[in-house]
């Protein structure tokens, strides 16, 4: 009852649904677990199993775009979206079709969006 509650909290604080159409912008002060390994792969949070702490999934509205940035220092090659229904990631799947829509990359940030109707947490990885 308590995360539907906290779920519930961030709707309201405009981390849901963009009702005006305006991108909601995910800041890397947004992620404070976002990091940049050895061979050039950035991910906005660990996968499940490597989570810890304030390691969470972004919220990934329903019907509503993103801009989110990144550290990689390079325009990404791949854009991969894990979805799941738990900010921890946990029972997550690769997010494909309208559930996940990139629209445009850049050296800094990358232009994502949710195209159902349903809201999920979100894990980004790029390569």
């Amino acid at each position: 009852m308590r995360r539907f509650a906290a779920f519930l909290l961030l709707l309201g604080l405009g981390c849901g649904d963009s009702s005006d159409g305006a991108p909601i912008e995910v800041t890397l002060a947004d992620l404070p677990c976002q990091s940049v390994d050895d061979v050039g792969i950035w991910q906005s949070a660990p996968p499940p199993e490597q989570a810890v702490g304030e390691c969470t999934w972004f919220l990934f509205g329903a019907n509503t775009t993103f801009v989110v940035e990144h550290s990689l220092g390079r325009t990404p090659s791949v854009v991969l979206g894990y979805i799941g229904f738990e900010a921890d990631g946990i029972g997550s799947t690769l997010g494909t079709g309208d559930v996940l829509l990139h629209d445009a990359s850049t050296d800094t940030a990358v232009t994502i969006r949710n195209n159902q109707n349903q809201t999920f947490y979100l894990r980004l990885v790029l390569f």
